[in-house]
């Protein structure tokens, strides 16, 4: 297993065994999970014969794993065999190409009624499914009506052997015609589509939060919207510490978990027991596995919002990461906590997805947002650069202090061709060969070839 929770170069760690096993009763799940292997290193044994192990994105494989998949060799004999309590044959899993991962999930989950929960992943994915199923809607519902499974790019490799289990179903095909797709539904078009449905899956804290509005609007509701808790590729950290508060996380004991204050000049405090962290204050998670880490740093800060009244384990709230942040030359560092806050008061932006980075087109350079357009992002103003302006002198003392010097400028806005961050989201898996797996759209943008993707997207800018 390798992580690379500090933004560098992955580190490889080993994992001993299989714990990390998400139960949920379920008798037709939709979860489009990557769950193929990215590629496969040769280790040479002392005797000289060479033994091949996969690797593969660790949620992927905790997925295939807990399914009874793990045993890679029969990958291609298995492509038609049924994943239990899904609808989608094992090879649809095995499909690197993000939008087709979805659009062919979508298409044995749109034919099966009785869907009863939803698997996507993070809030985003559920925009991106939403967009691409009603970009293919007409392809979907023909292939319900003749029961041949629409055949998306690259899914060569696997085509064949699924498409034998879809089948034809006009009464089904019918039905979702009168439905119609999820953008012309104004509220619940997931449970008008699944009247069984009773739960989406699905990561939405952090930066993660703001799609919740769309989110709720699409499964309506009645549905249970469920986090599955903190994880992060070493370790579990945290799980979910109820239905009614889903951003908030007990701290889980499968490892010895302890907490580093985070002061408030961002600099390390001191390592904190459980029973010793403090009513919110920030932390960083620490912890020591059984795996062989010895107080690994996840560079996350969390803030201790409450204590579990049946045990006192500590109640978590996601903040940020640590590690993330822009350097305005001559000026201060920019923190995602100081993003978050800065665009609090602006409507324009408060559900919208969105990415920055240091834009330096102009001496002295400034925090540049890049919004992705849509129907809402019309009312964005020059104003609205001025309330992220006087935010972010608020906030951060240093801006403040660097204005006053001409070391710092109004936020610029530039605004995104409709469906960028589903492209990006393509594009990065495409990249990585891993598929739907851990691709998201940073709150800051520091990876210079992902900043040039998106400035190949703009299309206007705030003035």
């Amino acid at each position: 297993m390798s992580g690379s929770t500090s933004g560098k170069a992955p580190k490889l760690i080993p994992m001993y065994g299989f714990r990390m096993r998400l139960e949920i009763p379920s008798s037709k799940a939709c979860n489009p999970t990557f769950t193929g292997y990215m590629k496969f290193a040769e280790v040479r044994n002392d005797d000289e014969s060479i033994m091949r192990i996969p690797i593969a994105v660790a949620s992927g494989y905790w997925t295939r794993a807990a399914c009874g998949f793990d045993d890679f060799e029969r990958d291609k004999e298995r492509l038609a065999e049924m994943v239990p309590g899904t609808v989608a044959p094992f090879g649809a899993g095995l499909i690197v190409n993000y939008r087709s991962l979805l659009l062919t999930h979508a298409a044995f989950a749109l034919a099966e009624r009785s869907v009863d929960v939803l698997f996507l992943t993070w809030s985003t994915t559920v925009i991106d499914f939403m967009q691409w199923v009603d970009e293919e809607w007409e392809a979907l519902l023909e292939g319900i009506e003749k029961g041949k499974l629409p055949h998306f790019p690259e899914t060569e490799e696997v085509h064949a052997a699924i498409a034998t289990k879809f089948h034809a179903d006009p009464e089904r095909a019918e039905e979702l015609r009168k439905i119609g797709p999820p953008s012309g539904a104004a509220i619940g078009w997931a449970k008008k589509t699944w009247p069984s449905l009773n739960s989406l899956w699905v990561i939405s804290t952090g930066a993660f939060e703001r799609p919740l509005p769309k989110v709720r609007a699409f499964v309506g509701s009645d549905v249970r919207i469920a986090t599955p808790g903190y994880f992060c590729t070493e370790s579990p950290i945290a799980g979910t510490f109820g239905d009614e508060a889903p951003s908030l996380y007990k701290v889980l004991n499968d490892n010895y978990i302890e907490l580093l204050e985070v002061l408030g000049d961002g600099e390390d405090g001191a390592v904190k027991q459980l029973w010793e962290v403090e009513y919110g204050k920030l932390y960083e998670p620490v912890f020591t596995t059984y795996d062989g880490l010895w107080r690994y740093r996840i560079q996350d800060a969390v803030q201790v919002v409450g204590f579990d009244p049946a045990d006192g384990a500590p109640v978590l709230k996601y903040k940020e990461r640590r590690n993330l942040s822009i350097m305005i030359p001559n000026c201060t560092l920019i923190t995602s906590s100081d993003i978050t806050e800065s665009i609090a008061d602006v409507e324009g932006l408060r559900h919208a997805e969105f990415t920055t980075f240091l834009d330096d087109r102009v001496v002295p350079s400034t925090v540049g947002f890049f919004i992705e357009t849509t129907q809402t992002i019309g009312t964005l103003s020059s104003l609205d650069r001025d309330v992220i302006w006087d935010a972010l002198v608020e906030t951060n003392g240093n801006f403040a202090t660097g204005a006053q010097r001409g070391f710092a400028i109004r936020p610029t806005i530039r605004i995104l061709a409709p469906g960028t961050f589903a492209e990006f989201r393509h594009w990065r898996g495409s990249l990585n060969d891993s598929g739907s797996s851990q691709i998201k759209v940073p709150l800051i943008t520091l990876d210079l070839r992902s900043q040039e993707f998106f400035l190949g997207k703009v299309i206007d800018e705030v003035h």
